[in-house]
């Protein structure tokens, strides 16, 4: 089983970290884990607890589960592309509100989904070891697909035609005044359903850091780390030290547990030093950074590691040893550029 949760995580397994930052919540503590299993009266499988203290919920590396029967993603698979995580109340803990919302039956543990379709921990006959099933609140339906979760992870794989990298985010219709106009009408959901895509794709940086700072400091709790969330995600390598310092001090003095750990993840992003980048990658660990105004990223793939950009691999390397000391970006090494270095 082990080797089951190592490929999920990828740390043993060709370097690639499984879980991305999206969905990614502050890290995993003991504490946390009891107090989330007495508020919902279960037991969490080991095993999700064990790839939630590597990251704390995020997207995955692969993108599809089987299924036998056809559902409203395909014939015979469904997507998934992220766990939840646990935090005091987010992650899982929002099973109930969403349960509520969505008019779905007591006993699921929500761990995937988007509101539509969720996939979910069955604790409706059981209080632990509980089985998979997949919900689609559309056709009415909810669907066994794994009689536990270790069943469930095994099964995972990528379904090559709808590629997780390939799959952006859409705002088709928005401009800055109707986000504006958003924010005056308080209209929360839309909000943060909008929020990424400006965090990603909005040129006008200096903007957007103004309506985040205004939502930072929004009545809902939620809205407020989801905004914390995107700062930490997609905005830290790209704001100016004066704003982001701005942000820190918001989220630090924020009333919810999640926005401080924001802030307090911020700043250790902040602070990443090229002794971090070493050991990272002591444990096999994709590094993204930016320098100079360019993405670049530290991954390996067919065998060798690898200093890539968005579209090629621009220096390959046996080991990732070779790669700290050979690589190279505008003649210097990493450890001479590191100090000018934002980590993503």
């Amino acid at each position: 089983m082990q080797e089951t949760i190592n490929q999920f995580l990828g740390s043993d397994f060709n370097g690639q970290c499984y879980l991305a930052r999206r969905h990614k919540l502050a890290p995993l503590t003991d504490e946390m884990v009891k107090k989330a299993e007495e508020k919902l009266k279960i037991k969490l499988p080991q095993s999700y607890i064990n790839i939630l203290k590597d990251q704390n919920g995020g997207y995955i590396k692969f993108n599809s589960y089987p299924t036998d029967v056809p559902t409203s993603w395909a014939d015979d698979h469904i997507n998934v592309d992220h766990i939840f995580g646990i935090s005091q109340e987010d992650g899982i803990l929002k099973s109930e509100y969403f349960i509520e919302e969505w008019e779905m039956p007591q006993g699921l543990v929500l761990f995937n989904g988007d509101g539509h379709t969720w996939i979910a921990f069955d604790y409706r006959h059981v209080s632990s070891e509980p089985p998979i099933v997949y919900i689609d609140n559309e056709e009415e339906k909810i669907i066994k697909i794994a009689n536990h979760f270790d069943e469930f992870l095994e099964g995972l794989y990528t379904e090559e035609s709808e590629p997780f990298d390939e799959v952006e985010p859409q705002m088709e219709g928005y401009s800055k005044e109707d986000f504006e106009t958003l924010i005056q009408k308080d209209n929360v959901e839309e909000i943060s359903s909008v929020i990424t895509y400006l965090s990603q794709f909005e040129s006008d940086v200096d903007w957007v850091s103004k309506q985040f700072m205004i939502l930072s400091k929004h009545p809902d709790k939620y809205l407020r780390s989801d905004i914390a969330n995107t700062v930490w995600n997609f905005l830290t390598y790209r704001l100016d030290n004066e704003t982001i310092h701005e942000f820190i001090e918001v989220f630090k003095n924020d009333t919810d547990i999640d926005v401080r750990m924001y802030a307090e993840m911020i700043i250790e992003k902040l602070n990443y030093s090229y002794e971090d980048l070493k050991k990272d990658l002591g444990f096999d660990n994709r590094v993204s950074f930016s320098y100079q105004d360019h993405i670049y990223h530290i991954n390996d793939h067919s065998g060798q590691w690898h200093l890539s950009d968005y579209e090629f691999d621009l220096q390959s390397f046996s080991t990732t040893e070779e790669l700290l000391q050979q690589a190279t970006l505008d003649g210097k090494s990493l450890e001479e550029i590191w100090g000018n270095v934002k980590i993503l």
